[in-house]
């Protein structure tokens, strides 16, 4: 039996998802879903997609009760999902806001953190951690 893939989902990516389930971040929950791979989380991301979550242009957008049903879909599909708690690393990126990706990427062991952020794919890999586009991640999934 094949090892599944451990993915970092970025923030964006998954707001995409929820926001639009027919494109290709809905299409990676989806394949989340359906145990195609192991999601990797981190406390400090959980807390950003709540922050984001609670955004009020998210709020208008996103069926009531959305916030709750993504901290469910993270305790219901508890086998697929690992949380970390990275301890901070020292990091010569810009955006101080994404170093919890990166230091989750180095701890982790993941395979692909999979975000649209530009400037995070332009790191290409972090450790062993290949940094791709969702696009990107669908391809190299094996179906």
């Amino acid at each position: 039996m094949a090892r599944k893939n451990k993915v970092i989902i970025d923030t964006n990516v998954f707001v995409s998802g929820l926001l639009s389930p027919s494109g290709i971040p809905g299409l990676i929950l989806y394949r989340f879903r359906q145990g195609d791979f192991q999601i990797y989380t981190s406390r400090a991301q959980i807390s950003e997609i709540r922050a984001v979550l609670k955004r009020p242009s998210l709020q208008r957008a996103l069926p009531k009760g959305t916030t709750k049903e993504v901290l469910k879909f993270f305790v219901q599909f508890k086998k697929l999902t690992k949380l970390f708690n990275p301890l901070p690393l020292k990091w010569d990126f810009p955006d101080r806001h994404d170093h919890f990706l990166l230091d989750l990427a180095a701890t982790s062991k993941a395979n692909f953190l999979v975000t649209g952020d530009k400037k995070l794919q332009s790191l290409l890999l972090v450790e062993e951690c290949s940094i791709v586009s969702p696009s990107e991640f669908i391809a190299r999934l094996t179906f």
